[in-house]
């Protein structure tokens, strides 16, 4: 069976205001979905380092957060200094190989803090502590 084929060809003239009315109802939509939205988590600022080198670390990792109050983060959870250190003699116990524990310290916290964590980790069998820092992009110069 064939069907009569009746489409044709637009040869009018498209209304401008229409799309443009779509787009900007499309952006701001965009503009207020990015406002509007918490993003999870604690600000951290990062030390910041001209010349890092960049290690490579090997599997298995523990990450650990301090705060510019002092304020401990451990597997996405707040956690006092005191029971820091049996859920991380639990945590690198049920590794094969001893761990390697990154601390994300903020720019603001007190080194004292991060110093009895690096301690506490040495005494639960981890065998790595480092100190996540943010590298700076080094100054172009010039040559006149």
């Amino acid at each position: 069976m064939k069907f009569p084929r009746n489409a044709k060809v637009f040869r009018g003239q498209l209304d401008v205001a229409a799309f443009a009315g779509v787009f900007f109802a499309l952006c701001l939509m965009l503009v207020f979905s990015t406002l509007l939205v918490h993003s999870p988590g604690v600000e951290i600022q990062l030390p910041e380092v001209l010349d890092a080198r960049v290690q490579g670390v090997e599997p298995p990792v523990i990450n650990v957060a301090v705060d510019a109050q002092g304020t401990i983060y451990f597997e996405s959870q707040i956690i006092e200094r005191a029971s820091f250190k049996n859920r991380l003699s639990h945590v690198v116990a049920q590794f094969e190989k001893p761990p390697t524990l990154i601390i994300q310290g903020d720019a603001n916290a007190d080194l004292s803090m991060v110093l009895n964590l690096c301690e506490l980790a040495s005494k639960t069998g981890v065998s790595r502590t480092l100190w996540a820092t943010r590298m700076l992009e080094p100054a172009i110069q010039t040559v006149p």
